[in-house]
C-alpha cells in the first residue's frame, strides 16, 4: 500500500480521554487515524455534522442518530451494575426530589437520559428541572473526575450510582457508549479502521497493568484504577444489547428532550477536558 493510499484510509476519530475508554486508545497505532479529543456531547455533535467520521459516542446520541451511524466492531463501554463514576448527589433522599432543581454537567448526554428514565420508572420523581451547575440546586448529576472528587469529599449526604440503579430496575447491563462510524464513510476506510481498533482494544485489555501505572493519581490509587477499568465491558454481547434495547424502549416512552449541545471541534492539542470516567 502506498503512502497516499494509506492516507486515504485514515479517518478523523473522536478521542474520549476518560479512563473507562483508555483500553481503546492505549495500543492504537499513532498513524492509524487522526484523533480529536472531545467530551461526549460535543463528540456526538461532531460525528453528526461530519467533522468526525467515528468515535465512542454516548448511547443516547447513537439511538437518536439512527441510520446516520452504524456499529463499529460491537465495541463500547458497558457495566453490569455499578458504574463507579456516574452519580446523582443529593441533599435529600432521591424519592423526595419531585419539584426540585437538578444540576447537570455539560458533558453528559447519556447519563442525563438514564437519570430521566430512573426518575420516571424507579424513583417516581416528577416536575424536576434540569439546571446548570452554577444555579441553585437540590441534587447534582456528576460524571468522571468531578464525581470521584465529590465522592471523596462527602459534600452531599446522599449519592446514587446510576449503573446500580439501572441494574435494580431492569436486571440488565447498561451501555453508556458505543463505537460507531458514519454510514457514508467509505467501506474500505471503515473496515480498515475497525480491524485496527479491534486488535488494539484486545491488546489494550491485556495491558491494564500499564494503564494502572500511568493513570493512578491522588484521586485514584493503582488498585482503584484497576478495579475501575476491569469493571467495564468493552465488547458488547447479547446481554449488553438487551440492556441497550431496554433503555431505548423506556426512553421512547418519555417526552422527547435533550440538553443543548455546543459543537466546536477542538484540535488534537486541546485537551482541556476531564480525564477520568
Amino acid at each position: 500500500m502506498t503512502t497516499n493510499q494509506s492516507d486515504s484510509l485514515k479517518l478523523r476519530v473522536g478521542h474520549m480521554t476518560y479512563l473507562n475508554s483508555e483500553v481503546f486508545y492505549r495500543k492504537l497505532p499513532s498513524d492509524s487515524c487522526e484523533l480529536v479529543a472531545l467530551p461526549p456531547r460535543a463528540m456526538a455533535a461532531a460525528v453528526e455534522s461530519g467533522e468526525l467520521e467515528a468515535g465512542p459516542l454516548p448511547i443516547a446520541e447513537v439511538l437518536r442518530m439512527g441510520e446516520k451511524v452504524q456499529s463499529l466492531g460491537d465495541m463500547g463501554v458497558a457495566c453490569d451494575g455499578a458504574a463507579l463514576s456516574v452519580f446523582l448527589f443529593s441533599n435529600s433522599p432521591v424519592e423526595e426530589l419531585s419539584g426540585s432543581n437538578i444540576a447537570v454537567t455539560t458533558h453528559t448526554a447519556t447519563s442525563i437520559q438514564l437519570l430521566r428514565v430512573l426518575f420516571a420508572d424507579l424513583w417516581k420523581v416528577s416536575n424536576h428541572r434540569f439546571v446548570e451547575m452554577s444555579n441553585a440546586h437540590d441534587a447534582a448529576l456528576v460524571i468522571g473526575d468531578p464525581a470521584l472528587e465529590k465522592l471523596m469529599l462527602s459534600e452531599y449526604p446522599y449519592y446514587y450510582d446510576l449503573g446500580s440503579a439501572w441494574k435494580t430496575l431492569t436486571e440488565l447491563p447498561f451501555v453508556f457508549a458505543e463505537w460507531v462510524v458514519r454510514t457514508d464513510t467509505p467501506e474500505d476506510a471503515r473496515d480498515n479502521f475497525e480491524q485496527i481498533l479491534t486488535d488494539s482494544t484486545r491488546i489494550g485489555m491485556n495491558s491494564v497493568d500499564e494503564i494502572v501505572r500511568i493513570r493512578a493519581n491522588e484521586t485514584m490509587s493503582e488498585s482503584d484504577v484497576e478495579k475501575y477499568v476491569r469493571n467495564f465491558t468493552y465488547f458488547l454481547g447479547p446481554d449488553e444489547r438487551a440492556g441497550q434495547q431496554e433503555f431505548k424502549t423506556r426512553l421512547s416512552k418519555l417526552p422527547e428532550w435533550r440538553p443543548r449541545v455546543s459543537t466546536p471541534v477542538e484540535s488534537s492539542a486541546q485537551k482541556a477536558i476531564s480525564t477520568s470516567i
